[in-house]
């Protein structure tokens, strides 16, 4: 009888006799926290955690204790097993032992980097140079660091995509730095300072995706520029492969410095997406810089501006300008989809969306949603006014969203 209920018993752990790489997987599925936690299951569970490959300390992390998270974390350390191919720190304060950590890292494969410095402290902390001996790496987040190349990089040359968020370089090393990951194909570059965009240049030819945003003192001022060259053609005029592109009015007055032509000198024939954030229409040089992308994007599908209520300072020579290029041919026979968002209804504005009806040949939904301040009596008012426009594209619907009630629209 005894032995019954033992071989029953036996046989209700379904779980414990799974294949090896199954356990691994459903380990790899919980918290870190919780994978660790199985070791008191039984003899046998207690040292099945130690080969998860996917070692994550974040604000979700369970502190218990009176244990700090840099001793749980050398403890994780010393009993691992194989490889890591993922290790995140994010969200607690950067000191010595993170430097430690990389050294012990670097020998381990792995694949993706995240680490992120709490803002809740405001100063930097400068990487150890053990980052850039980590040759299998493919994604790389860091935040709210400082970065110094060692003379010996040779890059990153499996590095797919970089996310760099409020991350201090020396003047020219974050061009250097990217130019020898020639693998890249995401780039994220959060609240970059004028400091570094005046030497920017991306040198990343299977480029597909790439996010620039600006510190907010640089998106409403003409800031100092770099030189004479071109912003625009310096900056995008390589990125042949870009399918998206998603940066703020920031960006794109930088953009503007140096002079806008009317197009880049190659084409972006692959780019399908252009997101621009915080866009101000009453800068002209940020609404240059929104034409020359457009025109130099013959295959765009899908566009998403988000108006800023901004400066009036250029409101008469853009909305001139903007009438003069309603005149001028604009490749848009792909666009199929406009969205605007906190939309003003300023002359600019509207001028804009004319230029862009008058040239989709194609567009099948152009959504607005008003800025939330507007009255519902202009909502209605301005409604009409832009269902009257006229459109190049027989099947274009117009969509009127309202901020404080998005499930309400308007269709023409």
């Amino acid at each position: 009888m005894a032995r019954t209920r033992i071989r029953r018993g036996l046989d209700a752990d379904r779980i414990s006799n799974l294949p090896s790489n199954v356990i691994d997987n459903i380990l790899t599925l919980l918290p870190l926290h919780d994978a660790v936690r199985t070791s008191v299951l039984s003899k046998g569970w207690q040292y099945k955690w130690v080969t998860v490959p996917y070692l994550v300390f974040d604000w979700t992390f369970n502190l218990s204790g009176n244990y700090s998270i840099e001793s749980i974390i050398y403890q994780v350390l010393l009993l691992h097993r194989g490889p890591i191919v993922k290790f995140k720190f994010c969200g607690f304060k950067f000191g010595p032992d993170i430097n430690n950590w990389l050294y012990f890292l670097s020998d381990h494969r792995v694949e993706e980097l995240v680490l992120m410095n709490s803002v809740y402290y405001p100063e930097q902390w400068l990487i150890s140079h053990n980052l850039f001996t980590f040759d299998h790496l493919m994604h790389l987040f860091l935040a709210n660091v400082e970065v110094r190349l060692p003379s010996t990089f040779k890059g990153f040359r499996r590095l797919l995509s970089l996310d760099l968020n409020g991350v201090e370089f020396e003047p020219e090393e974050l061009n250097m730095f990217i130019s020898k990951c020639p693998m890249l194909e995401y780039i994220n570059l959060n609240l970059l300072t004028i400091f570094y965009l005046r030497h920017l240049e991306v040198d990343a030819p299977n480029l597909k995706e790439i996010s620039i945003t600006c510190y907010p003192i640089f998106r409403r001022t003409t800031s100092e520029a770099g030189d004479d060259d071109s912003n625009m053609i310096k900056v995008l005029g390589q990125l042949s492969s870009l399918t998206k592109l998603y940066c703020d009015g920031g960006f794109l007055q930088f953009l503007a410095k140096g002079g806008v032509p009317q197009k880049l000198p190659v084409n972006l024939n692959s780019m399908r997406y252009l997101l621009l954030d915080i866009t101000d229409f009453g800068f002209k040089d940020q609404v240059c810089s929104v034409l020359c992308l457009i025109r130099s994007s013959p295959n765009l599908q899908s566009l998403q501006i988000t108006s800023a209520n901004g400066s009036a300072a250029d409101m008469m020579s853009t909305t001139q300008f903007l009438r003069a290029e309603q005149e001028n041919e604009i490749p848009l026979c792909r666009l199929d989809n406009v969205t605007m968002r906190g939309f003003t209804c300023r002359i600019p504005e509207i001028e804009f969306l004319k230029l862009l009806l008058l040239a989709a040949t194609v567009l099948r939904r152009l959504e607005i949603h008003f800025a939330i301040y507007l009255s519902e009596v202009e909502r209605r008012k301005f409604s009409q006014e832009l269902l009257s426009l006229q459109r190049a594209s027989s099947e274009v619907e117009i969509v009127f969203q309202h901020l404080e009630d998005p499930t309400t629209s308007v269709a023409q």
